[in-house]
């Protein structure tokens, strides 16, 4: 059975409504020929050169990740230009590059839900709904048991396969109810706040943001951007492989890249 780039990105659509992205996203076919038939997909968070040459190397014709290639439009496809590189590297060995990214991050089972699962958090919700059918941004849950901010810090440390987690708060004191947004999700730290929140969880957090918080009387935990997200590659490999095996497809593999593109150590 012939599978083409398009029924990938039908797939993807199910899971991850690209009219749950926000304005500024651009999440889809960012490189590549929706008509191309598709025999081999690499999952991964972005399309770095590393995850690309990784794609070449095992023989993937589609690549589908979080993160879009593309935010800005390019003016220049030069080889001696990181973007350039990329794009090139993509069209000359017919390499697909598909994205489902803020979109992905609202809908059930994306990133905020497979975060919230992995961490253990009870009556989940929907931190900031934006979507029509009540998905959103975030995710809100009770925390199970007699936990501390240090204790609830370890688990998400541990979770995420980090060595140290940056956290901002009173490590001895109890935390009931957590938020949490996969990424950079400071801009929804007061819908934390009104939604009565003990901690939030999320990354890329800066100094005067951490301040704020201590003055807000909310915790925070920075589980950085890269392992808050990259959870979602073995959902999403997972997701695709049941789809496809459900439509009877047998010769169609869905790789998870083995690239780590964590970008900050801890020494």
């Amino acid at each position: 059975m012939s599978v083409k780039c398009r029924d990938i990105m039908w797939l993807m659509e199910d899971l991850a409504p690209s009219s749950y992205a926000e304005e500024w996203d651009n999440p889809g076919l960012n490189v590549g020929d929706a008509e191309s038939e598709v025999k081999k997909i690499l999952v991964a968070l972005d399309a770095t050169e590393a995850v690309i040459d990784e794609a070449i190397e095992k023989g993937a014709d589609m690549i589908v990740t979080h993160h879009p290639l593309l935010f800005h439009p390019v003016k220049k496809i030069n080889y001696d230009r990181p973007d350039g590189r990329k794009i090139i590297k993509l069209i000359k060995n017919g390499i697909n590059m598909f994205a489902a990214h803020t979109n992905l991050d609202s809908a059930k089972g994306g990133t905020n839900d497979t975060l919230a699962r992995l961490i253990g958090l009870e009556n989940i919700s929907v931190l900031t709904a934006e979507c029509g059918d009540g998905e959103g941004m975030g995710r809100i849950g009770d925390i199970p048991g007699d936990m501390t901010l240090g204790m609830l810090s370890v688990k998400v440390k541990e979770t995420l396969g980090l060595d140290a987690v940056r956290v901002v708060g009173n490590l001895s004191s109890k935390v009931k109810k957590a938020a949490l947004c996969t990424g950079a999700g400071m801009d929804f730290l007061d819908d934390a706040i009104d939604a009565g929140c003990d901690v939030f969880i999320t990354a890329d957090v800066r100094y005067h943001e951490a301040m704020d918080a201590i003055d807000k009387n909310i915790a925070l935990i920075d589980g950085t951007h890269y392992a808050t997200e990259n959870i979602i590659v073995p959902v999403l490999a997972d997701y695709l492989r049941k789809k496809l095996s459900n439509r009877g497809v047998r010769d169609v593999e869905v790789l998870e890249s083995s690239v780590d593109g964590q970008t900050f150590v801890h020494i």
